[in-house]
């Protein structure tokens, strides 16, 4: 269970806003809760329609300068890019504007088996093919080596990048990056294709041709890339998605006709899930070249390109799902490896491409950090990470650097490789760095902007909240509490995929949608009163207006979250046979009573859910680590079948008469209380 933080926005504030602005009181409330609460970062907000001089940027005046001077003595110039979303937009962008121009120019982005960013290999061939420029794109900040070898091969480098620089820069005749210590640029949030957008304005003398022609791939690149959409990532997102609605680019055409992407309903949030990811897929399951192709085409061969785009998204899917598969039945088997403070493993042949994403898929469902390592044939292997708020990976990779052939990572996600021999002294000094740093693990938790009233559910107040889009990272779609809901009926939709339900909420009924969710798998049903976090959006069909609630997270109303979360704990702390206090074993020790009563109430639901077993069990006074402890009695007795990976259970009849007493774990909990 994600812990849930309701934020109630000072109404106070928010009076103040609704003064001075037309905004809705909704709006009003969400911009308060967020921390915008006075009318200079409104104003920030709301009203930034220009982006800073591209001369700001710190070496952006030397970059243009290289780029005009080979343009105009028809040097050849080699665009290298990276094999991500954002490289290859910013790859895509910067090609055609040279094209445009009439440049002599190549690219290069390199395969995702070559590794991120430059390397001699690569630098040898541009070298061969008489390049005598070449402007990186998303990378190139931390290339000192090759940007020393670059400049002994005798050509000229220009390094556009947006991530961290090294205390001593790579040499190359201009290296422009925000994030440079002594660039005075105010915006230090670009994605690397709005740093690429830049430098065409700055070629350009402006930011006419670059917003006009460029800003509904800067759009896709700064979305995919997850910066914040904030302050210039907010306009170029905003101009980039009316370019969209009305693009001329074949690949782009084609690609959002494949997905069904309706053009004047196009949104961050359609970027973000159905457009990036496919373009995406190419360097992940195949080659960048086919998603630069697709971008950068100008006739039908475009259509092409789009469809191996969709066929390689197809495989990532399938890809993804078979590691998903093989890792749930490794816990099947071993489920003590849930029971650590971390998720870490392995496996050999998984596509080092997509170990990301099935790792955030994994810690959406067991809400801890999860460290997934791909071994290859020459036990060669990459590892990935996703983690929750609190858990810095960066720290984490640096406790176990001795293990670890190279590594890197902020906060939240990261990367490193290490050889096969390594995994395990790895996994062991992660888990004791997690252990020794964290006695309490943070929870995962998921944060509504406001408790939202029956009144305002409808479709004209929350139109009105369309002036905070573009949504996305650091201005997230508002997330409402919708408390104490009375669920009045349940039905299964989407071939069995999803639930639809309807609900009544203080005299309104509406419906909402919870994706990805069979109803066998639901811990509520018609009679039911619950909490629901969500989304609320307006659909039209048909000329009607209807709201569309989509579920993030649900739970039983009167569920104590806090209560729940530390008997979770205590039963993982007792699992890894941690020492526990006497209080801590009684109170998770089930005596027979408590016992028969989850025995009965499994038995009524027959096979379900961890969470839906527990919501049939509060007004028992049975917490959640007595109720688990009570479920691995049962399956030590053979009275049930626990699953640990997919948190079910299911009750079996006894062949013989069973005695809990005789249980190991009881009576090593009874013997832990003796003591």
């Amino acid at each position: 269970m994600k812990q849930w933080i309701v934020n109630k926005p000072d109404e106070t504030a928010v009076g103040k806003i609704l003064i001075k602005t037309n905004l809705s009181k909704t709006a009003a409330q969400i911009l308060v809760s967020r921390g915008l609460s006075n009318l200079n970062e409104l104003n920030d907000f709301f009203n930034s329609d220009e982006l800073e001089d591209p001369f700001a940027l710190i070496d952006m005046d030397k970059a243009a300068d290289a780029v005009n001077d080979a343009i105009a003595q028809g040097d050849k110039i080699c665009i290298y890019g990276d094999y991500d979303c954002d490289g290859v937009t910013s790859t895509a962008i910067l090609y055609s504007y040279l094209e445009m121009t009439g440049a002599d120019v190549i690219c290069y982005i390199p395969e995702r088996s070559e590794g991120y960013g430059l390397n001699k290999l690569a630098i040898d061939r541009i070298f061969h093919e008489g390049v005598s420029l070449i402007i990186t794109v998303d990378n190139g900040i931390s290339a000192t080596d090759e940007a020393e070898y670059i400049a002994s091969l005798g050509m000229t480098l220009v390094i556009t990048d947006h991530h961290q620089p090294p205390e001593i820069l790579p040499k190359a005749a201009a290296v422009v990056d925000p994030h440079r210590a002594d660039c005075p640029s105010k915006f230090k949030e670009l994605a690397g294709v709005g740093v690429a957008l830049k430098l065409i304005a700055a070629c350009e003398g402006d930011y006419t041709a670059a917003l006009d022609e460029y800003s509904a791939l800067a759009a896709i690149g700064t979305v995919a890339d997850i910066v914040s959409l904030t302050g210039e990532n907010r306009i170029i997102v905003r101009r980039g998605i009316e370019n969209l609605k009305n693009t001329e680019n074949y690949g782009l055409c084609a690609l959002m006709e494949k997905c069904s992407i309706t053009p004047d309903k196009i949104s961050a949030e359609t970027i973000a899930f159905t457009l990036a990811p496919r373009i995406n897929s190419a360097g992940r399951f195949g080659s960048p070249i086919t998603a630069l192709n697709a971008l950068v085409s100008d006739d039908e061969s475009a259509e092409d390109y789009a469809d191996e785009l969709m066929t390689l998204n197809s495989k990532r899917r399938e890809a993804e799902a078979k590691i998903l598969q093989e890792i749930l039945l490794f816990i099947e088997e071993y489920p003590s490896v849930l029971h650590e403070r971390v998720l870490v493993l392995a496996g050999k042949g998984w596509h080092h491409g997509v170990i990301g994403i099935v790792a955030a898929k994994l810690m959406d469902l067991y809400e801890k950090p999860v460290f997934l390592i791909s071994v290859d044939e020459n036990k060669n292997a990459t590892g990935s990470v996703r983690s929750i708020d609190g858990f810095n990976v960066f720290d984490a990779l640096s406790a176990c650097k001795d293990t670890l052939i190279r590594f890197g990572g902020h906060e939240k996600a990261g990367g490193f490789f290490l050889k096969e021999d390594s995994i395990e002294a790895f996994k062991d000094m992660l888990i004791n760095y997690a252990d020794s740093t964290f006695p309490d693990m943070p929870p995962m938790y998921l944060t509504a902007d406001k408790i939202i009233m029956p009144d305002e559910l409808n479709c004209d107040n929350i139109k009105t909240l369309g002036v905070l889009e573009p949504f996305g990272e650091g201005n997230k779609e508002p997330v409402f509490l919708i408390p104490g809901a009375q669920v009045q009926s349940v039905n299964s939709i989407g071939k069995g995929r999803h639930v639809k339900f309807s609900f009544s909420y203080n005299g309104i009924t509406e419906q909402a949608i919870i994706f990805f969710k069979p109803i066998v798998e639901l811990e509520f049903s018609a009679g039911d009163r619950i909490d629901i976090l969500a989304t609320v959006n307006v659909n039209e069909y048909g000329g009607k207006e209807s709201l569309s609630i989509k579920v993030i997270d649900y739970r039983l109303s009167g569920i104590d979250q806090k209560k729940y979360l530390n008997a979770s704990r205590a039963y993982e702390a007792f699992m890894r046979s941690e020492t526990l206090g006497e209080n801590y074993i009684k109170a998770i020790t089930p005596s027979r009573e408590d016992c028969v009563v989850v025995y009965k109430t499994l038995g009524v639901l027959k096979k379900t859910s961890f969470d839906r077993l527990f919501t049939r069990l509060i007004n028992n006074n049975i917490n959640y680590a007595k109720m688990r402890v009570s479920l691995d009695i049962f399956e030590e007795m053979s009275l049930a079948k626990i699953n640990v990976a997919q948190r079910t259970a299911e009750i079996k009849k006894p062949t013989s008469r069973v005695n809990l007493e005789d249980s190991y774990i009881l009576q090593s909990l009874k013997k832990a209380c003796d003591q």
